[in-house]
């Protein structure tokens, strides 16, 4: 018995027929979602519930906008980074050049007024000493703040002698005690060894003695703010706070070279003393230049 097997290929082919189609169907839908995003994105309209979809493009179209303005930026830096430098430099030097020219003028400045200060102590100078008199710089003084004792920038090459008067613009600072050939020592007004005679400038019949060998109570808070002392010659005579005091042309010292001002006028009327505390015109803190006057012949 014969049995006859037929395969029907219309099967087959109806199966062909379907992976087409689906595959087809497939790319459709493929399309008309993406229509349909696009135009939900625009018109607002989600209906496909695209929003995760979009947020995480936007998201990642945000973070290359921020790459791309950082990397802009830090190129433009990077491009003038050569230039900024360039013109740092070029303010550093025009501000150092300006901090010279500034302490060069300074230092002219000073010149300027030392030399003022040198002129105006020439008229504190009688007219037969000032051609006896020179100009000349400080070039050292004793430890501390105040000018005690100080190094004179000439000697007797130059004219100077023992016992010369060292005056500045303010008045008074001193007398020389040792002269070498370039250079000479002088005590001020504030050394111990210092003394010179005064009269009050109200009253020339009023005089007295400038010597920090006193025995007036503080003495030694007066030294420390740089104040003189002394007494009168005559306990009568009439002192107050804020008279003139100039030398007085007793001793080596010219008449009329200033002092300073009576701070303070102590009576001990167990000596029958009128002592004084005087606040020198001269800045004892700061001298830089002196005039210095040949001593009188008083031998």
């Amino acid at each position: 018995m014969v049995i006859n097997l037929k395969f029907d290929n219309s099967k087959k082919d109806k199966k062909k027929i379907n992976v087409k189609v689906v595959a087809t169907s497939i790319v459709a839908i493929t399309l008309i979602g993406i229509v349909g995003i696009s135009i939900g994105r625009f018109s607002g309209v989600n209906k496909l519930k695209t929003g995760p979809i979009l947020d995480t493009v936007t998201s990642v179209q945000k973070t290359f906008n921020t790459g791309f303005v950082f990397l802009k930026d830090n190129l433009e830096e990077l491009i003038n980074y050569k230039k900024n430098a360039k013109t740092i430099d070029s303010l550093k030097k025009e501000k150092e050049e300006l901090q010279k020219e500034v302490a060069e003028l300074n230092n002219k400045l000073d010149e300027v007024e030392s030399l003022e200060s040198l002129k105006k102590s020439t008229s504190f100078i009688e007219e037969e000493y000032k051609a006896k008199s020179i100009s000349a710089k400080v070039v050292g003084k004793n430890d501390g703040n105040w000018y005690k004792t100080f190094v004179i920038g000439a000697g007797s090459s130059d004219g100077v002698k023992k016992d010369s008067l060292a005056v500045n613009g303010s008045g008074l600072v001193g007398i020389v005690y040792e002269v070498s050939e370039h250079y000479s020592k002088a005590i001020s007004l504030l050394d111990t060894k210092s003394s010179v005679s005064f009269k009050l400038l109200k009253d020339a019949n009023a005089k007295g003695v400038i010597t920090q060998s006193t025995n007036i109570e503080s003495q030694e808070d007066y030294k420390k703010n740089g104040y003189l002392q002394g007494y009168m010659f005559d306990a009568s005579y009439d002192v107050l706070p804020g008279d003139v005091v100039v030398t007085s042309g007793l001793g080596l010292y010219p008449e009329g070279i200033p002092v300073g001002e009576v701070d303070k006028v102590i009576d001990d009327k167990n000596k029958s003393l009128k002592y004084v505390v005087v606040k020198p015109y001269v800045d004892f803190k700061n001298i830089d230049n002196v005039t210095v006057v040949e001593p009188r012949n008083i031998g």
